[in-house]
């Protein structure tokens, strides 16, 4: 593109054809971008789960085991998992989801008689949707959301078997897109690599760890107290733990309403106990199983999430802390020469003095 002019000769603007060629490869490639967002999303998803068995892959080269044990053992779990979690909670769940939409209207009654008198109008306002005095429409809301359930199911598994190969052929790949970068780059990418592969993996296997006592707790604290559909309530408490902050008022809500159906007295407890586990999960669950490798504030998670949830959905949300948590790496391996000298040395130090403090906290 030129608009070099010679005095008093009227402006031009002149177009070359490399300009006009790399115009046009830029919306090519945004096009492609978006044709294949929901791979790339398949990808990121799969890449996530496939780092997190990179500490299994570690501990069994360690001991010169061959590479296909460790592949092995990744595929194992997987197939464990999805037996256990598509094969028998969710049909259970499922089972009682429907049961409480067609139990709708009794569900209803027995809110409004364990409420006391003054506050019974309201809630009967509230609650005066179709859907609480005819459950048909929304049970064939229900039903047709089974089919979004089955394609999310299909997609999901399709996110797992790629992940399985990434386990297996995920360092050859990273070898060979090393390649492409430039000299400069492919040491700090090959020092990067597997400190942010350490902080995934971290963060992965916690969130399952964490998700997975939330549901068991959850279980067990309904079971207890004789509160319907615990089992329900429970695989809804373990999924909306993956959402920081956000996922405690959509696990609690809904507890709190079916425990109404037993008593007021019920639902207060459930809060108070959902509120515990929150708190204890916040601030002894989450320190011991982490340790330091996921350092965020709460402010931090909470724009973060909002960011990833604005950016990419659910998946954004998930993704988002991760990549956060591994700035510190990005910070000191790319960025420090951009960067005050002391900056980073800051960082590190108020890093260290939090997590002393949430240290001397929790122990």
């Amino acid at each position: 593109m030129s608009n070099e002019r010679s005095p008093g000769s009227p402006p031009s603007l002149t177009v070359t054809w490399a300009t006009l060629f790399k115009i046009l490869t830029v919306v090519l490639l945004a096009f492609v971008a978006v044709k294949i967002a929901p791979l790339l999303e398949i990808l990121i998803l799969a890449l996530l789960i496939a780092i997190t068995f990179w500490p299994m892959m570690r501990w069994t080269q360690a001991r010169g085991w061959p590479a296909w044990t460790g592949v092995l053992v990744a595929a194992l779990l997987v197939f464990a998992f999805v037996v256990v979690f598509f094969g028998v909670l969710i049909p259970a769940a499922g089972a009682q989801a429907t049961a409480v939409i067609k139990d709708l209207p009794k569900f209803k009654e027995h809110v409004l008689v364990s409420l006391p008198p003054s506050t019974r109008v309201a809630a009967a306002r509230l609650m005066d949707a179709p859907s609480f005095s005819d459950p048909e429409p929304l049970m064939k809301s229900f039903l047709s959301w089974g089919v979004l359930a089955v394609q999310s199911l299909a997609r999901f598994l399709v996110v797992l078997a790629v992940a399985i190969y990434l386990v297996a052929d995920g360092s050859r790949v990273f070898q060979w897109l090393l390649a492409f970068l430039p000299v400069v780059h492919r040491r700090k990418v090959a020092v990067a690599a597997p400190e942010i592969a350490d902080v995934v993996s971290s963060y992965m296997a916690g969130q399952l760890i964490t998700s997975l006592i939330c549901a068991v707790y959850v279980f067990a604290m309904l079971t207890f107290l004789h509160v319907p559909n615990a089992l329900l309530l429970a695989v809804l408490a373990g999924i909306f733990d993956v959402l920081p902050i956000i996922g405690f008022f959509l696990a609690v809500l809904p507890a709190a309403a079916v425990a109404l159906t037993v008593s007021p007295g019920t639902a207060f407890f459930v809060v108070a106990l959902y509120l515990v586990y929150h708190l204890m999960e916040n601030y002894l669950i989450v320190p011991k199983i982490y340790g330091n490798r996921l350092r965020l504030s709460t402010l931090t998670v909470l724009v973060s999430c909002l960011a990833g949830a604005l950016l990419a959905g659910v998946t954004g949300a998930i993704v988002i802390l991760p990549i956060v948590a591994s700035y510190p790496i990005i910070e000191r391996i790319w960025l420090r020469p951009l960067l005050e000298q002391d900056t980073i040395a800051k960082h590190e130090a108020i890093d260290e003095l939090e997590h002393g403090e949430e240290k001397r906290k929790t122990d």
